[in-house]
């Protein structure tokens, strides 16, 4: 891969505050787009089909010892797949038996769990809620396109199964539980998008870009994201209902602009804190990175004989992605929006050649859609607050022009 090593004054102080555990590397369904399967990665062909208990244990004695080491009261974990539901209900039960076990009751331990949704039963939410896990559903934007995207091996669209467990959420949980992640799919109109999630009655929606980078694609290729997400937020923030979704990435956005936020690892200069442990115990980087090739963010290391952190120690990419805002390449260091952008996120910056020293394939469209966002805010505020903001009027053309390698 490369050096793909920046330089960092405070190796050692890096350190992980939460989790993205694989308890399975199977899935049901067989979407399109999804970078675990279909976008040239088969790491996951070598993984045990669910985590074990040995790893379970070790994994929970590494994150104890992370926690008391760097004086976390708190740590969060986040079930993950393949789809985590198929490792079955007792699974959870056990885990969360084994973590009050292991880990003492001054270091708070909340969970989450990312689902499709499709094995959601009332029985399984139930349990969920009592185990205190909150779950988040993969829905796309409409009936159409998750039964385009997201479908079963068999072909088989998804979408009746995923709103009715979506549907089982909001009953057990609670309407300020309904949350969702949805792959931005251009085909469908956004106003279609967003009426589909009002109807479904969705507390938050968190909508993401397809994982594109320049192995196999331009700017020019990747789906016209900027335009959609403008009329998603025209929508949004016209309005005037009491009752509406809270719309991610518009939201991360307007709080970047006005300097409210440090961001997340798509936007902004936050730090990233998040690590992946494979069902085998391996200990990974954000596997979001394996579109960047096949087996790009395997490592050495397992909770089985490694401490957590070891990764930012050794890992060249480990260190780059935890601090992916930071080392930009020149065209980023020279834009006006920057500090809300952020570079974008990593993979998207990838390029077999320059490695990711290169703007997000998504420049354009990021660079579109914050242009619009915050002229937008700005003609609904007061000269006076303006001039306190110290906000300006961005034009498109003028911070496209303001670098030549987007021109």
């Amino acid at each position: 891969m490369g050096d793909l090593s920046p330089t960092f004054s405070s190796l050692n102080k890096m350190y992980t505050s939460n989790l993205v555990i694989k308890v399975a590397s199977l899935c049901n369904l067989n979407c399109t787009y999804c970078y675990v399967y279909n976008m040239g990665d088969d790491s996951y062909r070598k993984q045990p089909k669910f985590m074990s208990q040995e790893v379970i244990e070790a994994m929970l004695y590494k994150i104890k010892d992370n926690c008391i080491d760097n004086n976390l009261n708190e740590f969060f974990i986040i079930f993950h797949g393949g789809e985590p539901l198929l490792a079955g209900i007792d699974f959870y039960r056990d885990f969360v038996n084994t973590q009050k076990k292991i880990i003492p009751n001054n270091i708070l331990i909340e969970y989450s769990m990312q689902s499709n949704g499709t094995l959601l039963t009332d029985e399984w939410v139930t349990v969920l809620k009592e185990l205190n896990i909150q779950v988040g559903i993969s829905i796309d934007g409409s009936p159409s396109s998750n039964n385009t995207n997201r479908i079963y091996h068999n072909g088989k669209g998804s979408y009746d199964d995923i709103v009715r467990g979506f549907k089982i959420v909001k009953k057990i949980y609670g309407d300020e539980m309904a949350n969702c992640l949805c792959v931005i799919d251009t085909t469908q109109k956004a106003s279609e998008v967003y009426t589909h999630f009002k109807k479904l009655g969705v507390n938050s929606v968190h909508f993401l870009f397809q994982d594109f980078n320049y192995i196999k694609s331009s700017q020019e290729d990747v789906p016209k994201v900027g335009k959609w997400l403008i009329e998603m937020f025209n929508l949004w923030y016209a309005d005037t209902d009491q009752i509406k979704p809270n719309v991610r990435p518009l939201t991360d956005l307007i709080a970047l602009i006005f300097g409210k936020s440090r961001g997340t690892e798509n936007f902004g200069n936050s730090i990233n804190q998040t690590l992946v442990v494979q069902s085998d115990g391996s200990i990974e980087t954000v596997d979001t990175l394996k579109i960047c090739g096949n087996g790009f963010t395997d490592t050495v290391f397992n909770v089985l004989k490694d401490d957590l952190n070891v990764i930012y120690k050794e890992s060249n990419l480990a260190r780059m992605y935890y601090k992916s805002h930071d080392d930009l390449c020149n065209t980023c260091q020279n834009c006006p929006i920057e500090p809300v952008c952020g570079g974008g996120y990593l993979g998207h910056r990838f390029s077999k050649i320059n490695l990711f020293d290169n703007p997000s394939i998504y420049c354009r469209e990021i660079i579109e859609l914050i242009c619009h966002i915050q002229n937008e805010i700005l003609n609904d505020m007061s000269i006076d607050a303006i001039q306190y903001s110290e906000i300006e009027y961005l034009n498109f053309n003028d911070v496209i022009n303001s670098f030549p390698n987007s021109k």
